[in-house]
């Protein structure tokens, strides 16, 4: 568990969909966060988070979500090393480090 903001969050819940993230709509923010990077249930998934967190939290989460893929799809093109101290996430979120 990670706590930053005065919540606890499981962030190996982003990789694995039996764990529980511990945020109020986290499971529904996954989900919605999983289709616009797969594209895939896209609608279903918009539609789950704006029945469980509302119109205006939905739309901020989609902003959050493109920004992300927008930095990281800047930082992949320009060739930017992740940080070796944040390796930590890596190990989290269960994902192979490649160096």
């Amino acid at each position: 568990m990670q706590k930053t903001t005065g919540t606890s969050v499981d962030l190996r819940a982003v990789t694995d969909t039996g764990i529980d993230p511990g945020l109020p709509w986290g499971a529904e923010l996954r989900d919605l966060a999983t289709a616009m990077v797969t594209g895939q249930r896209l609608e279903e998934s918009r539609d789950a988070l704006i029945r469980a967190a509302g119109p205006r939290k939905t739309a901020a989460a989609v902003g959050v979500c493109a920004n992300f893929e927008m930095m990281n799809h800047i930082l992949d093109a320009t060739g930017c090393p992740v940080p070796a101290s944040l390796g930590f996430v890596a190990d989290l979120l269960g994902v192979t480090r490649r160096h």
